[in-house]
């Protein structure tokens, strides 16, 4: 019986054990609530910080500095467009599917991709 009471002893502390860093990490994971609210008030303590010595570091401007920003779009000759598009219609559907004469594009949409 001296056997088998000591493996049963070591078989209750294994699992004790296992049961103990179970309900710690349980613990542990409840708390990841609390992270970012901890985040924030942290990143708000460093924005103030540098905001203040922001403005201890910088002068007032004289006066406003006004800059013009021109977007510009670039702008693709339509032959070019149609040719793109038909020849991605033509290798997405094997190359014989679809005839180039009776292929007609109404509408080009763009694609949303993650």
């Amino acid at each position: 019986m001296n056997v088998f009471e000591q493996a049963l002893l070591n078989t209750l502390m294994g699992m004790g054990t296992v049961f103990a860093v179970l309900i710690f990490i349980s613990l542990l994971i409840s708390l990841f609530v609390y992270i970012p609210s901890i985040e924030r008030a942290l990143k708000n303590r460093s924005s103030k910080k540098e905001k203040k010595a922001a403005q201890e570091e910088r002068p007032a401007p004289k006066r406003p500095i006004l800059e013009e920003v021109v977007e510009e779009e670039e702008l693709v000759d339509d032959g070019e467009l149609v040719a793109v598009i038909t020849a991605a219609i033509m290798a997405a559907n094997g190359g014989a599917a679809v005839s180039t004469d009776k292929l007609v594009v109404r509408s080009i949409k763009r694609v949303k991709r993650r």
